[in-house]
């Protein structure tokens, strides 16, 4: 009995281990007035799993310790940082460099 109990003991220890990674958090700025931006893209490279900002650009996310994140947002250069087990990261991403001179309308 007493071997059961301690053989179960170790197993869920064990696999309590798995799955760990780091809660990952910053606050993304823009490169131009230093202020947040709410709304931003933040995503697991090669997975579905991410989150967005907050209204104060803020966010926190678990990840593996070996993880890219990939930062976007509408009208923003897109980054990708590597975690390399940090816990903050802060990003500033820059304006994209692409205008327009023209607005053409068309009604129909």
């Amino acid at each position: 009995m007493k071997k059961t109990i301690l053989l179960l003991l170790v197993i869920v220890c064990s696999l309590s281990g798995f799955g760990q990674g780091l809660q990952v958090k910053g606050v993304v700025t823009s490169a131009d007035d230093r202020q947040p931006i709410p709304g931003v893209s933040i995503v697991i490279k090669g997975t579905t799993t991410g989150i967005t900002t907050n209204i104060d650009g803020m966010y926190s996310l678990k990840v593996p310790g070996n993880a890219k994140l990939v930062f976007s947002f509408v009208g923003m250069t897109s980054q990708e940082i590597e975690v390399k087990n940090r816990t903050t990261i802060d990003v500033v991403l820059a304006t994209t460099s692409s205008s327009s001179d023209e607005v053409v309308v068309v009604g129909y």
